[in-house]
């Protein structure tokens, strides 16, 4: 956890209003450092530039969402070992309930990323999950499929599409601000929608 100056804090409070309301490209430097009560010399003594303002407020917690979403992702191999493969699904729900609980805990920098970022490197935030996720999951249904363990098979291209689908639909929750409780729900509604889906292309044993 990083630990700020006042004038940091109040410099990343200032800008994440103006980025939430203006969205990256549009928010105003000028603006946030006036509204701060610095120089431009003084903010320059804090950040390089505005893209770092940005990524000192959401880098955070997108580096730790991408950390454990690969842990995530390499738990389901675990299950081969405990011949409990039959169990995937759940432990994807398991770790979508926890990743739904840690965005709205960060609430306000998830809606950066998701809504606010074009122009930055986190501009593709849902692409880049969708990738780790389609590459890890086809490499699990290999190991799957050479064990006997799955039946089926799906395209990468349909794998990605199907994928990408997903995630966008998750996150509408943040782009809609949907309340926490309303959003589990409409998670746990999308969750048994889209597995009731995979489970017609890929059934595990």
């Amino acid at each position: 956890m990083r630990s700020n100056t006042k004038t940091q804090d109040k410099l990343l409070e200032i800008g994440k209003q103006e980025f939430l309301k203006n969205g990256f490209k549009s928010a105003s430097l000028r603006k946030i450092v006036k509204e701060a009560g610095f120089t431009l010399g003084a903010f320059y003594g804090y950040y390089k530039d505005k893209e770092a303002l940005f990524d000192g407020l959401v880098g955070e917690v997108a580096e730790d969402l991408f950390s454990t979403f690969r842990a995530a992702q390499n738990s389901h191999f675990n299950l081969i070992d405990c011949d409990k493969t039959i169990d995937t699904r759940e432990l994807t729900m398991e770790y979508l309930k926890y990743f739904m609980n840690y965005i709205y805990d960060n609430f306000d920098e998830f809606k950066l990323l998701i809504c606010c970022a074009d122009g930055t490197k986190y501009e593709n935030f849902i692409d880049d999950l969708v990738i780790i996720d389609v590459e890890r999951t086809t490499e699990y249904y290999e190991t799957l499929r050479k064990l006997g363990k799955v039946e089926g098979n799906v395209s990468q291209q349909l794998h990605h599409m199907l994928t990408s689908a997903y995630f966008t639909a998750v996150f509408e929750t943040v782009a809609h601000d949907m309340p926490k409780e309303e959003a589990v729900s409409y998670i746990e509604q999308l969750a048994l929608f889209f597995n009731n889906g995979w489970d017609s292309l890929i059934k595990f044993k």
